[in-house]
């Protein structure tokens, strides 16, 4: 598995809950020492490197996506707050993760899962 949970900008990651794998997790929300959550997607890849797709997210919001309330189109497109971090992973292991913090609204849109895709876990959520 490439070394996603390894981003130095975020800290050494652990995985929460695994949503979507294929031969690796592709889509997961994970978290680090200080507790703060992540929303991670694979979004895009080439010969070179996978590009991952990581958004800051509250408990809340977890389980607002996990309940399939927020789809994942939108909890990457507009999340909590205006950044979306995107980890290019190399192949090579002696090449480094190349983090950009990028506005939300510059993400590409074939970058992004598509609309109307969700989960549906069964979640504690606020009938709200």
């Amino acid at each position: 598995m490439l070394d996603i949970l390894n981003i130095p900008d975020l800290g050494k990651l652990e995985i929460v809950e695994v949503y979507e794998y294929y031969d690796q997790p592709v889509l997961y929300s994970c978290k680090n020492a200080a507790g703060h959550l992540y929303l991670v997607v694979a979004a895009d890849e080439n010969d070179k490197y996978v590009t991952w797709l990581c958004v800051a997210v509250s408990t809340e919001r977890i389980n607002l996506i996990r309940s399939g309330k927020i789809d994942l189109h939108d909890a990457f497109a507009y999340p909590e707050n205006p950044y979306t971090i995107q980890v290019r992973v190399p192949y090579e292991a002696h090449v480094s993760h190349q983090i950009d913090w990028t506005e939300s609204n510059q993400i590409s849109e074939d970058m992004l899962p598509l609309s109307g895709e969700c989960l549906d876990l069964k979640t504690n959520t606020s009938p709200f």
